[in-house]
């Protein structure tokens, strides 16, 4: 995990929840794990995910590298992440069809039910901070399964180049942003 906690001033945008993997809440101070509730009555109405791609075209097999910041813009805030965590992947790709050819985290044999935490737990944002993450995607196929059991071969998974096209890259938790990018023939 990176530790490019960076504060930031912009101006407020949307109001949206978000939603937080364990990895990012239990890292150095801006984020943390409470059960004490939002910090003074405040939810996180100025929460904002940018994504980022070191190139906006690629060569087949020429890795991605994507970079996801969630940004608090507004004061101090907390938001309460369910037992199982959030629904929305950190960082993904998905085809024209809008299918997800590759998700972070998904791998060739298929995972058992998710370890959960015992409650909802509190996630504690500093006012006008930040937290980025980078991810690689080798341009592989591997997306959680439609159908197997756990401990099986993942069939979503075929490690496969995708083909040449255009591909959405989606990154952050609650409120997440998009980028655009070509993988040439």
């Amino acid at each position: 995990m990176s530790d490019d906690w960076k504060p930031r001033r912009r101006s407020p945008r949307g109001a949206a929840p978000l939603l937080l993997l364990a990895g990012l809440a239990s890292a150095s101070g801006v984020v943390s794990i409470s059960g004490d509730g939002p910090v003074a009555g405040r939810s996180c109405d100025y929460l904002v995910a940018t994504v980022r791609t070191n190139e906006s075209s690629y060569a087949p097999g020429q890795p991605v590298i994507i970079s996801v910041t969630q940004a608090n813009e507004g004061p101090a805030c907390s938001t309460l992440t369910p037992p199982c965590g959030p629904t929305a992947p950190v960082a993904a790709a998905y085809n024209s069809g809008g299918e997800a050819v590759w998700v972070y985290g998904v791998g060739k044999t298929v995972m058992g039910p998710p370890l959960c935490f015992p409650g909802p737990v509190t996630t504690t944002w500093r006012a006008h901070s930040s937290y980025t993450q980078k991810y690689d995607w080798s341009q592989d196929k591997c997306a959680p399964p439609v159908n197997g059991s756990a401990g099986h071969a993942n069939p979503d998974c075929p490690g496969t180049q995708v083909p040449a096209g255009r591909y959405r890259i989606v990154g952050g938790n609650g409120p997440s942003a998009s980028v655009i990018i070509t993988i040439s023939s």
